[in-house]
This record gives structure tokens, sequence and C-alpha cells, in this order.
């Protein structure tokens, strides 16, 4: 992966955090539409990706200390993540 801005490194490793929260969170029928849209609300309020970016951020600095390319190592540390 190419040398980024820290702006690019973060705004990168948030879509992809928000990705894979989108695609977790239960929806309806699975739950109530109240219960849904609650955990949405409160998932997708800002301020909440320091824990998921530092995650990322040791994953990013594993694979270039180890040679895999970071986007690998995102997809893996990205359970832990969200």
């Amino acid at each position: 992966m190419a040398r980024q801005s820290l702006d690019e490194f973060l705004t990168h490793a948030r879509s992809l955090v928000d990705a894979a929260l989108n695609r977790h969170l239960p929806v309806p029928p699975a739950c109530p539409t109240i219960v849904a849209d609650a955990m949405r609300y409160s998932v997708f309020a800002g301020g909440k990706r320091l824990r998921p970016m530092l995650t990322l951020a040791a994953a990013d600095a594993v694979a270039r200390a180890e040679g895999p390319d970071a986007e690998s190592a995102f997809e893996l540390a990205l359970p832990a993540a969200c």
C-alpha cells in the first residue's frame, strides 16, 4: 500500500468499519424495527471510532512490518475493530 496521510487512513478505515457494522447489525424481521433503529442510531452516532481506528492502525503496522498488504490485514482485524 502506498504511503497515505493520516486523514486518508482514517477516512478509509472508518468507511471499512461503518460498512462492516452496517452489514452485521440485525434488521427487521430478525429483530423489532424499534430495536434495529435504536442500535443503528447508537452505533452510527459520531465520535465512536477511536478503538476501531487503533485496531486497524495496529493491523496496518504489523502488515507493513511483516510484508502482507494492509487490505488483507484490515480484513482480518475488522471483526475485532467492530
